[in-house]
C-alpha cells in the first residue's frame, strides 16, 4: 500500500514538474505555465485552470509536446516533392492558413534561419533578419519537364535526352536570399547555382554572408 502511494506521489510530481517547465509567451510579453497542446490556430495551456490563448498572440513556446519553439502563423506557400503528385510542366500552388512551430538551427547577427514541418509533414525553411517583426517563409516548388507527352506532341523538340522526365526545382528561397545578401562578394555565382533546398545548403550561404561587411 505505501508503495502505490509513494508511485502516486511521484507520478504526480512528474506531471505537476512538466506543467511548471512548459511555457508559453505572449506578444504582450507575458508568460503562461503549464502542459501545452495546438488545436485550430488556438492554444489550450492547462495548468491551475485551462486557459485558451489565441496563437497570433503567442511568440514563442516550450513544450515537450512540440520540437520547436517560434510559434508563426502564416499562409503557407505549399509544395510536394512527392513523384506522384507531380505533373508535367505544370507546377502544384497552393496556400494554407496555419500555424508553424519552428525550431531555430542556426543564427547570426544578420540572418537565423529556421526549420519547420506541416501537418502532413513536408519540410519547411524560415528565415528572420533584424528588420522582420516574424520568420519568413523560404519558397521551393517542383514539376516535371520533357516526357513522352512531349515528344508526341512536338518530335522535332523533344528527341534523345530531351524525351526523358526530369524534376526541376523553382527556386524561389534563392532570389529572396539574394535579395538580402546579393551585395556579399564571398558568395560566388556558382555558390547560388548550386544551392539546395536543405540546411546545410542554407546554412553555408549564411555563413559567407555573415562573413560579409
Amino acid at each position: 500500500m505505501k508503495i502505490l502511494v509513494l508511485l502516486s506521489a511521484v507520478t504526480f510530481s512528474l506531471n505537476a514538474f512538466c506543467q511548471k517547465s512548459d511555457y508559453l509567451i505572449t506578444s504582450k510579453g507575458d508568460t503562461i505555465r503549464g502542459n501545452i497542446s495546438l488545436k485550430n490556430k488556438t492554444f489550450y495551456v492547462d495548468g491551475a485552470d485551462q486557459l485558451i490563448v489565441n496563437a497570433d498572440e503567442v511568440i514563442k513556446i516550450k513544450s515537450d509536446n512540440y520540437k520547436g519553439n517560434f510559434v508563426v502563423h502564416c499562409k503557407l506557400e505549399s509544395y510536394t516533392d512527392n513523384l506522384d503528385e507531380l505533373a508535367i510542366d505544370w507546377i502544384k500552388k497552393g496556400t494554407i492558413d496555419t500555424v508553424m512551430i519552428l525550431d531555430e538551427i542556426y543564427s547570426t547577427k544578420k540572418i537565423n534561419l529556421y526549420f519547420g514541418k506541416s501537418d502532413d509533414k513536408t519540410q519547411y525553411y524560415f528565415y528572420k533578419t533584424p528588420s522582420d517583426a516574424r520568420p519568413v517563409q523560404l519558397v521551393v516548388r517542383y514539376f516535371f519537364q520533357g516526357g513522352l507527352d512531349n515528344y508526341t506532341n512536338d518530335r522535332a523538340k523533344y528527341r534523345g535526352e530531351r524525351s526523358k522526365v526530369n524534376i526541376v526545382e523553382i527556386k524561389g528561397y534563392v532570389n529572396q536570399l539574394r535579395a538580402i545578401m546579393g551585395d556579399c562578394k564571398k558568395i560566388s555565382e556558382q555558390m547560388w547555382e548550386l544551392a539546395s533546398y536543405r540546411d546545410y545548403s542554407l546554412i553555408k550561404l549564411i555563413k559567407k554572408f555573415d562573413k560579409c561587411n
